[in-house]
């Protein structure tokens, strides 16, 4: 039982630190890495990553399309069963240890009637049970909740390229631009856009006021960047890339969307409540040849240092 869940976990770290989307390929993907090192599929993963290296989303598609895909619905179906039986015996195991805690209570209670009243031991049996049926509850729920995580359902969604929450590019998207422009060697401008202090917004509000948030920087962005496509890349990530102007226009109309976007006053829904001025960050960088990848580095570093430095300014 621990072992399936160590590995989805495992699954899912790995995700997070290529900094790829769980989707459901993806997953796959991973899954397949952490269950079984030795595969080809593995070893391919070890190449591509020696030295520190992350995966890239074109490196995925490349591991897709060398490995295939056919038994990857078979491989779904198959975690996806695993998953709801280990879910069925896990609950199997609460509902045993809650008839044991009060079998055992009900013994307390014949105990309690009797001339010696040895309860000292029964006591501490009784709270070391009550303690593991929590436990066993909260693992259940751990469960539940990493099976909705992993995006398994009856029949994968596809993915099409677009952020369901904002509905800007999502990375799979984004590199519908950027291969093509790579391909044919075109120079571009590279902005990548950060919120300033989401993680606290969600913290004092919840995470619905935050995606409400992101919902209006991205429309910020679309106003001043109405001939470009918006992509979210990660998180509170955005990218813009512009081809036909130049960086210092382009630095100018990042200053805009930042200025613009400090002016809002985004209110709480219902109460009406000012959550108080929220900023973002840019960075920009200039592509002469470079990767992508290499680009996206330097660009959120750039935007990172503008946040360290008070936010609300563009860097690079």
């Amino acid at each position: 039982m621990t072992s399936y869940y160590q590995e989805a976990r495992s699954a899912l770290d790995f995700l997070e630190h290529h900094r790829l989307d769980p989707s459901v390929k993806n997953y796959d993907v991973a899954l397949r890495y952490v269950m079984d090192p030795a595969s080809k599929l593995a070893r391919d993963i070890d190449d591509l990553t020696s030295g520190g290296l992350r995966l890239t989303v074109n490196a995925m598609m490349m591991l897709m399309q060398r490995h295939g895909t056919e038994d990857a619905s078979f491989a779904i179906d198959h975690r996806e069963r695993t998953v709801a039986r280990q879910a069925q015996e896990l609950g199997s195991l609460t509902s045993d240890a809650h008839d044991l805690t009060e079998a055992l209570g009900r013994d307390v209670g014949m105990i309690v009637n009797q001339p010696d009243r040895s309860l000292i031991n029964t006591d501490n049996l009784v709270t070391r049970l009550s303690a593991a049926e929590r436990e066993l509850a909260e693992l259940r729920d751990e469960f539940v909740a990493l099976r909705n995580a992993i995006n398994l359902p009856g029949q994968p969604r596809p993915d099409l390229g677009q952020d369901e929450l904002t509905k800007a590019l999502n990375q799979t998207g984004a590199w519908r631009i950027l291969e093509p422009l790579l391909k044919e060697g075109h120079s571009y401008v590279l902005i990548m856009f950060i919120i300033d202090d989401l993680v606290s917004i969600n913290a004092r509000f919840g995470r619905d006021v935050g995606d409400n948030v992101l919902n209006a920087f991205a429309a910020t962005l679309r106003q001043e960047f109405p001939k470009e496509d918006l992509i979210r890349w990660n998180g509170n990530e955005f990218l813009i890339v512009v081809t036909d102007i130049s960086a210092m226009a382009a630095r100018i109309q990042a200053d805009e969307a930042l200025t613009a976007f400090a002016a809002r006053r985004l209110r709480l829904r219902g109460t009406g409540e000012w959550i108080g001025t929220v900023t973002a960050s840019a960075g920009i960088v200039t592509s002469r040849g470079e990767e992508p990848e290499a680009i996206l580095e330097m660009a959120r570093s750039s935007a990172l240092a503008a946040a360290e430095q008070g936010g609300n300014r563009t860097l690079g």
